[in-house]
């Protein structure tokens, strides 16, 4: 653009030349009274009125951003510029949501900046949602920047832990005690009677091997995050075939089906092996935690030209609509009041499958069932 209005410009100087010829050469009032008695008059006039089309085109278009202007404008943070006169001079879009217009606290902040000279930093309020460091740089002419970083990234994570602590919280509250209880129960009653003692052994064992699974998670979790992968040689069928043997009594004891299903051929794969047993492992036992006494769960197995597609399809109770597709992955979502979850088995498998370059999809209906679709790339299939 900066070009083209350095063309326009030139082509003004041209005209503004050949008009001085042409009044050389003829008569100065034929110009002036519109009387083309020449070829170069009649060019004369035709290049004023390009002239005069281009000018408008270009001038009336604004300069792109170029320079620290293009840089700021993609800045995560508000980038407000004044003028001496306390008017905005130029702001990115997210200053014309933050500072538009400017807050009391900020213009007086303007103020003592350019009183003082020196730059002037504060951490302000400008929405009810909201807190910003607001930071004022006085600049030359007496202008000034500001400069509003956004720290609700900050609060964001600060509920995410609050959230996960009373979680966490509630969910070994309700174990320990009933396990208390039982425990009472036990020590304090006067006579022993053998199917009340049965009842309450029954509730210790099922009560501490739930809060055993909470606790395997959590520092399942937490290894995550620091233990790198232990890469080697897989067939994913055989470490399907291994998830699903562990679950199988289960699965039979409540009268629940387990099929796996693989195209012939050897489904290669280098990666972890125990991360990934882990990650199918938690997605068969919430296929059985939530489907009914006819439950089927369908492992299926493809071979596509990038990836390999691994489909766990049941007819379980399903996923409400608001947990797709996304929301159900995150750490301690959980699609139902009511269970015995930790809200961190999905999470983990979708933070395994990424850690293999792979993808994790659900889709559900309620009331039918649920299909969770993997991925993992078929670079996969030699070392990196």
């Amino acid at each position: 653009m900066k070009y083209l209005r350095g063309i326009s410009a030139a082509m003004v100087g041209l005209w503004m030349v050949l008009a001085l010829v042409l009044i050389q050469l003829t008569d100065p009032q034929a110009l002036i009274i519109l009387r083309f008695d020449s070829v170069w008059a009649l060019l004369w006039f035709a290049g004023g009125l390009l002239t005069i089309v281009v000018l408008v085109a270009v001038w009336a278009r604004p300069l792109p951003e170029t320079g620290p202007a293009r840089f700021a404008s993609h800045l995560s943070d508000a980038v407000l510029v004044l003028r001496a006169n306390g008017q905005p001079l130029w702001s990115n879009p997210l200053a014309a949501a933050a500072l538009d217009p400017l807050p009391d606290e900020v213009a007086e902040l303007v103020e003592a900046a350019k009183t003082s000279g020196r730059t002037r930093m504060r951490v302000c309020a400008l929405s009810d949602a909201r807190r910003y460091a607001v930071q004022i740089i006085p600049l030359a002419r007496r202008r000034t920047a500001v400069i509003a970083r956004p720290l609700q990234a900050e609060a964001e994570q600060t509920t995410f832990y609050e959230n996960f602590i009373h979680r966490i919280v509630h969910d070994m509250r309700n174990p320990l005690a009933g396990i208390i209880a039982h425990a009472a129960n036990l020590h304090q009653s006067p006579t022993f009677e053998p199917e009340s003692s049965r009842r309450s052994a029954a509730t210790i064992e099922r009560e501490a091997r739930r809060l055993a699974r909470l606790v395997d998670s959590l520092l399942f979790d937490a290894r995550l995050a620091y233990v790198p992968l232990e890469r080697e040689l897989l067939h994913l069928s055989d470490v399907l075939e291994e998830a699903i043997f562990a679950a199988d009594e289960q699965a039979m004891r409540e009268g629940k089906t387990l099929e796996l299903e693989t195209q012939s051929g050897a489904l290669t794969f280098f990666g972890d092996r125990d991360l990934l047993v882990r990650a199918f492992e938690n997605l068969i036992d919430n296929s059985l935690k939530y489907s009914g006494d006819n439950g089927r769960l369908i492992v299926e197995v493809t071979c596509e030209a990038a990836d390999y597609v691994i489909r766990f399809s049941d007819n379980g109770e399903g996923i409400p609509p608001e947990y797709l597709p996304d929301r159900i992955f995150e750490p301690l979502v959980r699609a139902r009041s009511q269970g015995s979850g930790s809200g961190l088995g999905l999470s983990i498998v979708k933070k395994i499958i990424e850690m293999h370059e792979g993808s994790v999809h659900a889709a559900s209906t309620p009331g039918t069932g649920t299909i969770i679709t993997i991925r993992l790339p078929r670079t996969g299939e030699t070392p990196s």
